[in-house]
């Protein structure tokens, strides 16, 4: 059943201010299921006197309405209206599927109320008792610990005159149910739904109403055996269970051949975020070197928004042209990331992985960790990868490792991209590898088009086939598993390494004509240190939108993205992704 939406303006709004919304949500949950209220005295478009009783009294008879319906119920207050939502439900015991907050203050102090003054222009006049009644209303219910387990989204507009987007943090501050999530409009004030930027805003209210509506939390019950890390971020975001269990890797659990279709049934369960293009080597294969990026930082607060963005996004990895570890902030994106559940890992060369940096990673709830490595000797490394000191790495890598067993598990692979310099001392890097204490080694071929010469595709003869299968002879006696590229985007992959395991050795050297294993288009979103979002990691300079200022669903089922993935699936694929080994 479709579920019952109650818009509720503000004190000196009116409906007509909420009517785009309105329009959009009947669009897609039919015209039964919205009622965008009057409040009582309203009718004439100018503020009456402040009754809060009866105020809620509307609220309450328009949600009973619905409730008699058996629908689920989701409110969306705007600005007072907020406050209105939050005192009906603490004083008629409503419990909402959703509660949308937007452009809510938490509290009236005497900034406020110059802000207000100089929002209302030309307004007709208030008076002061009615403006006394609703600053009450506005601190008690900023004030309340609401009774129910409901989500809070909490969407604030970047130029908001009267309720400034750093307020709307104060809500998580002090959380009314502990599900709270907080969304800043680019450029958009206090009139959301009319404003500028109107239609980013309507798209995170839809995607949240249409979450609610079609989901009771249920989730792939075999997700959370062979992952038991989902079952702390399902806590907190229930509804995420059904974009993990109709994402790819969720269906292979319970298939063998997932259906993909151009259009993404699901949202991003996976992120790669660029949180830094500062890098401290030249690697010779790196799409860096030919980029060529300029050098900065990511904002922490653009960090927060971005993964505010992504609700759905369980598996959040901190990768990209640049390495992660340099950026100053790196420990608190890691606590930001795992206190919202989400199982955080990142990419790193491990050259500046001392031990004051591992610890504080490993106690701000680092989930995994993958090093690269490429070279198993000095010589090797500088022409590999320009700036490497193995041994430091090494040592680096050994006092992670035993940082992580005295305080808590994390992940711990390394990756190495083979290529036909490095390919004759495979044996050697597995001997160095299994006496670091990770827990797999994941080879890959070269990929990018500008390395095809180098690639073990392109360089195939008797004895590299020879080097590949002693080679990983060698590491399963030392019990090290070597694992395919296939299985960097699989759920318990602890448990299911097997099914990836890189035998036999020679398939490191082959590519697909047409579509066999990738999955990312269907399931993860590259985001780059300005908040540009790209078709997939191995395309980082073909741009489809930036998730700060394109509405989300225009980037992640708009024109660019689904034509991507039509031709992938067609008997003509990109020439990309031919010859990338993960295809």
């Amino acid at each position: 059943m479709p579920p019952g939406i109650v818009l509720i303006h503000g004190y000196t709004g009116t409906p007509e201010s909420l009517q785009h919304l309105s329009d959009q949500l009947s669009a897609v949950h039919g015209h039964d299921s919205v009622v965008n209220i009057t409040l009582p005295g309203h009718d004439n478009k100018k503020a009456p006197g402040f009754n809060k009783d009866a105020f809620i009294d509307h609220i309450s008879n328009s949600v009973g309405t619905f409730q008699k319906q058996g629908r689920k119920i989701v409110l969306v207050g705007h600005s007072t209206g907020g406050s209105l939502s939050l005192a009906a439900i603490a004083e008629r015991l409503i419990t909402p599927h959703l509660l949308i907050l937007a452009s809510v203050p938490k509290g009236i102090d005497s900034g406020s109320w110059d802000r207000w003054i100089k929002h209302r222009p030309g307004d007709g006049a208030v008076p002061f008792m009615d403006i006394a009644k609703m600053a009450s209303l506005i601190n008690s219910a900023g004030r309340l610990k609401l009774i129910g387990n409901f989500p809070v989204l909490i969407i604030n507009g970047e130029d908001d005159d009267l309720v400034l987007p750093g307020d709307a943090y104060a809500w998580k501050q002090a959380p009314l149910t502990g599900r709270e999530r907080t969304v800043i409009i680019p450029k958009a004030g206090h009139d959301l739904f009319l404003g500028p930027n109107n239609a980013f805003t309507m798209d995170i209210i839809i995607r949240a109403v249409s979450d609610a509506s079609a989901s009771d939390g249920n989730t792939n019950e075999r997700l959370t055996t062979v992952e038991p890390e989902a079952t702390k971020f399902l806590s907190a975001s229930p509804w995420s269970g059904s974009h993990l269990a109709l994402c790819p890797s969720g269906q292979k659990l319970n298939i063998h051949s997932p259906a993909l279709d151009p259009f993404s049934i699901n949202e991003p369960v996976f992120a790669n975020i660029e949180i830094t293009t500062r890098c401290n080597l030249r690697c010779k294969y790196c799409a860096r070197s030919i980029l060529k990026k300029e050098g900065r930082d990511m904002n922490p607060d653009t960090f927060r928004k971005i993964i505010d963005l992504l609700p759905h996004a369980y598996r959040l990895t901190l990768v990209g042209l640049g390495e992660p570890i340099l950026h100053p902030d790196i420990v608190d994106f890691v606590g930001l990331a795992s206190s919202q559940g989400r199982r955080t890992g990142l990419v790193t060369n491990g050259m500046c992985l001392n031990g004051s940096l591992s610890k504080g990673l490993v106690e701000a709830g680092l989930q995994s960790i993958a090093f690269s490595i490429d070279a198993p000797n000095q010589e090797l490394a500088s022409r590999i990868r320009p700036g490497t000191e193995l041994d430091r790495v090494v040592n680096n890598i050994r006092q992670f490792v035993m940082i992580s067993n005295d305080l808590r598990p994390v992940s711990k692979a390394v990756f190495s991209a083979v290529s036909r310099d490095t390919v004759p001392y495979l044996k050697d890097l597995v001997d160095v590898v299994s006496g670091l204490g990770v827990n797999v080694l994941m080879l890959t071929d070269l990929n990018y088009k500008q390395n095809l010469q180098n690639t073990l595709w392109r360089n195939t003869d008797d004895a590299m086939r020879k080097i590949l299968h002693d080679a990983i002879r060698h590491a399963f006696s030392m019990n090290l598993p070597v694992l395919s590229v296939h299985g960097l985007e699989e759920f318990g992959l602890a448990d299911r390494y097997k099914d990836f395991l890189l035998f036999p050795p020679e398939q490191l050297c082959r590519r697909s004509i047409t579509h066999s294993w990738c999955f990312s288009p269907w399931q993860t979103m590259p985001v780059d240190v300005d908040g540009n979002v790209t078709v997939c990691d191995c395309q980082p300079e073909i741009i489809i939108g930036n998730i700060l200022t394109r509405p989300f669903t225009k980037i992640w089922n708009g024109e660019e993205m689904v034509n991507h993935r039509r031709q992938m699936l067609g008997a003509d694929p990109p020439e990309i992704c031919r010859i990338c080994p993960r295809f």
